[in-house]
């Protein structure tokens, strides 16, 4: 398991001609030509959409020559993961758009203008709002650096509806650490001398910093505990991998609550100091011993009590990993209640704003357009047509990213009648395609701007092609991790090669036609100018450096109050009980379960390989060379149960729920909990436009119902019973 898990990475980290020569140390000067024409250009990798990885790439006679990491970020500290590396050559991928596309009456594509497409889409977009005002209208986006354009945008329009992915993979921890602590904080791993991970993967999500202080914590004696029904890559260098039962975490959780409050091994001088609820969170803890948790989550009570006691015994420098989609981002109908729970044991030790612990990063706070002379629109006075963020409906969810998958549910019932999609794809990964298909069939109007031609962009009247990233400027960016604020941003390194633009300047030839072109009258070197005024950095000095710290450093204790009603965490929130959710972590059972009663019956759960980002990497030939190499495109499923219904390993399996059937051959293994099959996420592309992804693979999304979370309207992602038999 460790060999396989270390060669995968290990081959894709030397894949392909671009990751040819050393990692650093290369001689050429930032952005000067040197004797063999080679420019190194720093800017910010878009293999994936959450780390913001400083890179420089060089070009060699106008052409991509290669890439290495900039030491200067704190997210990946001079290294480039295999996606970093492969994804750059999609800039030469043949399945690219070249120019602006129209859905004709027979379903085809025709090129238009930019000129054409500004036109007919405002016109388009002019009549829907006349008839029905701005609410029908959404925008949907991979939160990027660029989103603060999108939100500029549809405020000019009058609409509340700008949406991110988030609901179908953070938005509950956000939540939970937004009710406990008033934000989302950052791990300090690399001092910490006890680290868990709750269904949290960083070798397989590639979250490179997190890798290295993991190890770099090992190496000075701590602890890793790795809480997974499946071995994961990061499971292997685990000193405990704890196989828990999906979807009863939070029990595990709940339980070693009850043995750090019972045995008084919590941190009494920060709990009284800077917490409120305590005493009701010792009194409704006692109905969750581990005597209890071991009948729900198949993990010996002994095996609780040994983590409570080894976790409390080395605070305040222990930590739960505040984790991303994993084990509660939104996963299960108790990922809220679990977020919560790791939330709070953080607490109880006393590890937030502590060396080794938690704590809240410093984000610097961009200067606004504002100040040179471009109002902001106002914002809407409306509430968002999902219902997030609203009382009554989905209370504790975010503004910000709203809820992506009720789209097709509000398409269907007329409560949105036109959209933009940029640089998402809502049709491969929202949960059940058919209906989604359905309801973005649905719209009046609907607009993608990508660079590939996704399932969503074959379902669009119009189809706006983004450049890629090497070809443009993009929107300042803050470096939303680690102890020291830094900025940092998208910049170009050769010249378009096909009929593309950047956002800003799709925004704006749309926003002439629609009457709100007073908000767009900026260039993005404007735009940028603007939001570096605070820190006395020039954009001359970001783009020739790629990365600048700015503000202070953080240090232990640092923060006093926490953004909280009472300003203290909230192991009790009373926002929670106003909103009628549960102001403490209580147990909640998964809303589906595997039928006891039918061998062939299991939970079916995902996640992310290290080759591969969502279905966004699909397409690329170097990854997924990799996949093939490496026989990566398999459903997991456990050794006995897979021999006891007469199952081989590499054999072709039938998979099937109450919404969908596939087929994919199966891996056998020992590190995967009896009760559930693992699928790699990033499969089972269905765009005939993406040549080399098409037809590999399954998907999860293909078997999952559409669910909403009462509390944030998360699609609990994991909620998924199939049947697993022989083809």
């Amino acid at each position: 398991m460790r060999a396989a898990a270390g060669s995968v990475l290990a081959s894709g980290l030397t894949a392909g001609t671009l990751s040819c020569g050393a990692q650093n140390g290369q001689t050429a000067s930032d952005g000067l030509k040197a004797a063999d024409d080679v420019r190194k250009i720093p800017t910010q990798c878009q293999g994936c959409g959450a780390n913001r990885c400083g890179i420089y790439v060089y070009v060699k006679d106008g052409r991509v020559w290669k890439v290495e990491g900039n030491p200067k970020t704190y997210n990946n500290a001079g290294t480039v993961c295999p996606r970093g590396h492969a994804y750059i050559k999609e800039l030469y991928n043949p399945d690219r758009i070249k120019q602006p596309l129209k859905r004709t009456a027979e379903g085809k594509y025709e090129p238009v203008s930019w000129e054409q497409a500004f036109s007919e889409i405002s016109a388009k977009l002019n009549l829907i709002i006349m008839d029905n005002g701005p609410q029908p209208v959404f925008w949907l986006q991979y939160p990027m650096a660029n989103m603060p354009l999108a939100f500029r945008f549809m405020h000019a329009l009058g609409s509340p509806n700008t949406v991110t992915h988030g609901s179908t993979c953070f938005t509950a921890r956000n939540a939970a650490f937004n009710a406990t602590c008033g934000g989302l904080p950052d791990n300090d791993l690399k001092n910490s001398r006890y680290i868990i991970l709750v269904g949290r993967n960083p070798a397989g999500g590639v979250k490179l910093q997190q890798i290295r202080d993991i190890a770099d914590a090992k190496r000075q004696g701590a602890r890793l505990v790795v809480l997974d029904p499946r071995h994961s890559e990061t499971a292997a260098i685990a000193d405990d991998w704890i196989a828990v039962k999906p979807a009863t975490d939070l029990a595990f959780l709940l339980a070693m609550l009850n043995v750090i409050i019972e045995e008084g091994l919590y941190d009494h001088q920060f709990v009284g100091e800077h917490t409120v609820g305590f005493d009701s969170l010792r009194d409704s803890i006692v109905t969750y011993p581990p005597e209890w948790a071991e009948k729900i989550c198949d993990i010996p009570k002994e095996t609780i009590y040994r983590i409570a006691r080894e976790f409390a015994s080395r605070k305040p420098r222990a930590l739960i990993h505040r984790g991303y989609h994993g084990g509660y981002g939104s996963g299960y109908y108790n990922s809220f209640q679990t977020a919560r729970a790791v939330a709070i044991l953080n607490a109880v030790i006393g590890n937030y704003e502590q060396v080794g612990g938690l704590f809240l990063p410093l984000k610097p706070t961009l200067g606004e357009l504002e100040k040179g002379g471009h109002p902001a629109p106002p914002i809407p006075d409306i509430e968002k047509a999902d219902g997030s963020g609203v009382p009554g409906r989905y209370p504790a969810g975010s503004y910000s990213d709203g809820i992506s998958h009720a789209i097709p549910e509000l398409a269907l019932t007329g409560k949105l009648k036109a959209g933009f999609v940029c640089h998402t794809n809502p049709v491969r990964t929202n949960p059940n395609p058919s209906r989604v298909i359905a309801g973005y069939k649905k719209l009046e109007l609907l607009v993608t701007i990508d660079c590939v031609m996704s399932e969503t962009a074959a379902l669009s009247h119009y189809v706006l092609p983004e450049s890629f990233f090497l070809e443009r400027d993009d929107h300042i960016d803050t470096v939303h991790s680690g102890p020291v604020g830094q900025l940092t941003m998208v910049q170009q390194v050769v010249k378009p090669m096909y009929d593309t633009k950047p956002l800003l300047d799709i925004i704006t030839g749309l926003s002439k036609g629609l009457g709100i072109g007073k908000y767009f009258n900026f260039t993005m070197d404007e735009l940028n100018t603007l939001r570096l005024k605070p820190f006395g950095v020039t954009l001359d000095e970001l783009k020739k450096e790629g990365v600048i710290e700015v503000g202070p450093r953080w240090s232990e204790g640092l923060l006093k109050h926490f953004k909280t009603p009472s300003g203290k965490i909230e192991l009790y929130s009373s926002q929670l009980q106003a909103w009628g959710l549960d102001p403490l972590p209580l147990w909640q059972a998964p809303l589906v379960s595997p039928a006891p009663s039918d061998k062939n019956s299991f939970r079916l759960i995902h996640g992310k390989q290290a080759v591969h980002t969502h279905a966004m990497t699909a397409n690329n030939p170097d990854l997924m060379q990799l996949s093939s190499r490496y026989d990566m495109i398999r459903l997991w499923i456990n050794r006995q149960r897979a021999e006891a219904i007469g199952i081989e390993d590499g054999d072709t399996v039938v998979v099937s729920s109450d919404i969908g059937k596939g087929s994919v051959r199966v891996r056998l293994t020992d590190g995967l909990h009896p009760s559930a099959v693992w699928m790699p996420s990033g499969y089972g592309i269905f765009s005939k436009y993406l040549k080399t992804a098409y037809g590999k693979g399954i998907n999860y999304n293909d078997f999952l119902n559409t669910y909403f979370d009462p509390a944030v309207g998360h699609a609990m992602c994991n909620e998924i019973i199939v049947r697993v038999e022989k083809a």
